[in-house]
C-alpha cells in the first residue's frame, strides 16, 4: 500500500512537471486575429513641443492557442510624432512576440508635435501596425496640435501685451519685471505647466482685461478631458509684495494650487488687487490668498470647490467683497477648513507671535456656504485690530452672532439652493432664500452674467441675480 502511494505521488509529480514544461501550441491559421480594446486612440489638443498625456490600450489573444505577433510598428517610423511602448519597452518597431492563449498585453502611446508657426490647430495622424500570421491589423492614432507662445523661465519684456491669436504657455515661471506692466487682452488663453507660476514683481502691475463675451482663461497645459477639472495642475498667479494697481476683470482661473496670491501691502493709494467678474475654482489650497497685509477688493466673484479655503485672508490686511459667492463643496478628500478665513497673526516660534492689523474685512451681499457646519473662520489672537463686517449675506455658521455689530441683516444656515454645486454652477434656483434678500445700499448694477440687478429694490445675495 505504501509502495502504491509512493508510485502515485511520483506519477503526479511527473505529470505536473511535464505539463508545466509543455508549450502551448501555436495558432498558425492565416485567419488568426487580435482583438483591441480600442481601434482608434485620440489625443485632444496638444501644445507643440510640450508633449501629451500617455494613452494606452490592450491587445487580446482570444484564441485558446498562442499566437506569434511577428511585427508591431509605427507606420510613420522614427519620423512619427507618436511614441510607442509595447509591454513595457519603448520602441519604434518590435516583433516576435508570443501572446499565449487568452492572454493580453498593454501598448502605451504619447505624442509630441513640432511647432508649425500657425495660429490654427493641425491634425496629426499615424497608426500602429500589427502583423500576425501574415494578417495586417492597425490601430489609428489621431492628435490635434496647437502652436502657442511659450514662456520658459523668463522675465517678460517691460510693458508687454499678450494677445489672443495663440495660447500662451508658461513653463516654470513668467515674471512681470519690477516697475513694468503686463496687459492680457480679451479672449486670451493662458496655460501653465506643472508647478508653473505667473508672477508680478515689486512695483509691477498685471492687467487682465477680459470681457463678458471674451473672458481671459488661466488653467493647466493639459487639455485632455481627464484634466478639464483636475485641481493642482499649476501654482497660480502670484502678486508679490510691492506690486501695485493689479486688475483682473472677466476671467476664469482654475485648477491651480492658489488661484491668486496677493502679498504684503504696497505704497499705492489703490488696492493691491481689484478683481471683478471672475470665476475661480478647483484650487488645492485657496481661490484667493491675501497674505501679510494685502489690500484686495472683489466684486461679482464665484469662488468654488477648493481643497482648503475659497478665501484665506491671512496676517491682517484690508478687504472688501461685494456680491461674491464662496461655495465650497470640495469632495476629493476631507476638508476641515472654513470657506472664508480671517486672521491677524502668525506663530514665529514656540514663544513668539507676530501680529498684523486686520483694518477692514467687509462682506456685502455675499454667500458663504458649503459642506462644513461653520464656513467662516474668525482667528484673532486678541492683539492688534480685527475689524470685519458681514452685511446682507447668507452664511453657514455655528458661531453665536446675536447682538454683534459685526453681523447685520444676514441670513444664517439657509441652504442657498444652487443649481449644481459639484459642477460649480452657483446660479440660484427659483426657491433660493437668497432671492430678494440682499442689502440695496451695497448693490452692484449687474451680476456675473452681466444681467442687471434691480434698481430701487432688494438685490439677490451672491454673484448671480435669479431670472
Amino acid at each position: 500500500m505504501r509502495n502504491f502511494k509512493f508510485i502515485l505521488s511520483l506519477s503526479l509529480l511527473f505529470i505536473a512537471a511535464f505539463t508545466s514544461c509543455r508549450k502551448d501550441p501555436l495558432d498558425e491559421d492565416t485567419d488568426a486575429q487580435l482583438l483591441f480594446s480600442s481601434d482608434t486612440i485620440v489625443f485632444d489638443t496638444v501644445f507643440t513641443t510640450i508633449g501629451s498625456a500617455t494613452r494606452h490600450f490592450k491587445v487580446y489573444n482570444t484564441s485558446s492557442k498562442s499566437v506569434r505577433i511577428s511585427s508591431v510598428q509605427l507606420a510613420g517610423g522614427s519620423a512619427s510624432a507618436f511614441h510607442l511602448n509595447v509591454d513595457g519597452a519603448p520602441v519604434v518597431s518590435t516583433g516576435d512576440i508570443i501572446l499565449r492563449g487568452g492572454d493580453s498585453m498593454y501598448v502605451f502611446v504619447d505624442v509630441t508635435i513640432d511647432p508649425n508657426n500657425s495660429n490654427s490647430p493641425l491634425m496629426v495622424e499615424d497608426s500602429i501596425l500589427f502583423v500576425t500570421n501574415g494578417n495586417l491589423q492597425r490601430v489609428i492614432l489621431n492628435a490635434v496640435g496647437q502652436d502657442a507662445y511659450f514662456h520658459y523661465y523668463e522675465y517678460l519684456a517691460c510693458n508687454e501685451t499678450w494677445t489672443n491669436d495663440k495660447p500662451h504657455v508658461i513653463y516654470g515661471y513668467a515674471v512681470v519685471p519690477s516697475c513694468c506692466n503686463l496687459t492680457i487682452n480679451p479672449g486670451t488663453r493662458v496655460h501653465a505647466h506643472k508647478n508653473s507660476v505667473l508672477a508680478v514683481d515689486s512695483c509691477a502691475t498685471l492687467r487682465v482685461l477680459g470681457t463678458v463675451a471674451d473672458p481671459v482663461t488661466f488653467q493647466g497645459d493639459r487639455l485632455e478631458p481627464d484634466y478639464a477639472e483636475e485641481p493642482g495642475q499649476w501654482y497660480g498667479i502670484w502678486l508679490s509684495g510691492g506690486s501695485r494697481d493689479n486688475v483682473i476683470d472677466w476671467a476664469v482661473i482654475k485648477n491651480a494650487t492658489i488661484g491668486v496670491r496677493v502679498d504684503t501691502l504696497g505704497t499705492s493709494a489703490n488696492p493691491t488687487l481689484r478683481i471683478t467678474n471672475t470665476k475661480l475654482r478647483n484650487m488645492t489650497f485657496a481661490g484667493i490668498a491675501g497674505i501679510a497685509g494685502a489690500w484686495i477688493e472683489g466684486e461679482n466673484l464665484a469662488i468654488t470647490n477648493c481643497g482648503q479655503f475659497c478665501a484665506a485672508l491671512l496676517y491682517g490686511g484690508r478687504y472688501k467683497f461685494t456680491h461674491c459667492t464662496f461655495g465650497n463643496y470640495w469632495d476629493i478628500d476631507t476638508r476641515t477648513a472654513p470657506a472664508v478665513l480671517l486672521n491677524n497673526w502668525y506663530e514665529v516660534d514656540d514663544f513668539t507671535n507676530e501680529y498684523r492689523d486686520l483694518t477692514q474685512a467687509d462682506f456685502f451681499n455675499c454667500i458663504i456656504y458649503g459642506t462644513q457646519e461653520n464656513e467662516i473662520g474668525l482667528d484673532s489672537n486678541g492683539t492688534g485690530q480685527f475689524n470685519f463686517l458681514f452685511r446682507g449675506c447668507l452664511i453657514r455658521t455655528n458661531v453665536n452672532v446675536s447682538n454683534s455689530s459685526n453681523f447685520q441683516i444676514n441670513l444664517y444656515n439657509a441652504d442657498p439652493s444652487f443649481v449644481d454645486v459639484i459642477n460649480h454652477n452657483v446660479h440660484l434656483n427659483a426657491v433660493s432664500p437668497a432671492i430678494d434678500s440682499g442689502d440695496s445700499s451695497n448693490s452692484l448694477p449687474a451680476d456675473l452674467d452681466n444681467f442687471p440687478r434691480p434698481v430701487g429694490a432688494l438685490p439677490d445675495i451672491g454673484c448671480y441675480e435669479w431670472h
